[in-house]
């Protein structure tokens, strides 16, 4: 069986600023429970191409796994704000609505 997350690791030992690839790191810790190493990826991810508006999503989605609210509530803040400049209004969307959903609780 091939681990998913050694063959990701590898292809970005040739390409490390793959942020598509680096994005599915931090999908495949999160398939495996490790939701440290998930948010950690997603982090990074977001420092070293804070355009890739997914992560904003996804981070905010495993702050809330781990009940840091606060953060995720920022995180989807900041995304809005960054899809917002961007014209990106189906990103927009999906992160307004992902707030809203926060509100709710």
């Amino acid at each position: 069986m091939v681990n998913r997350v050694d063959e990701i690791r590898k292809m970005l030992k040739t390409d490390p600023s793959d942020s598509f690839l680096t994005y599915a790191l931090g999908l495949e810790y999160e398939k495996a429970g490790n939701t440290k190493k998930a948010i950690e990826t997603i982090k990074k991810l977001i420092e070293s191409d804070p355009d890739y508006l997914g992560a904003y999503y996804k981070l905010g989605q495993l702050y809330e796994t781990i009940n840091k609210l606060d953060l995720a509530r920022k995180i989807y803040a900041h995304g809005i704000k960054l899809s917002t400049e961007k014209n990106d209004f189906k990103s927009k969307g999906e992160l307004e609505e992902a707030l809203w959903l926060i509100e709710l609780d």
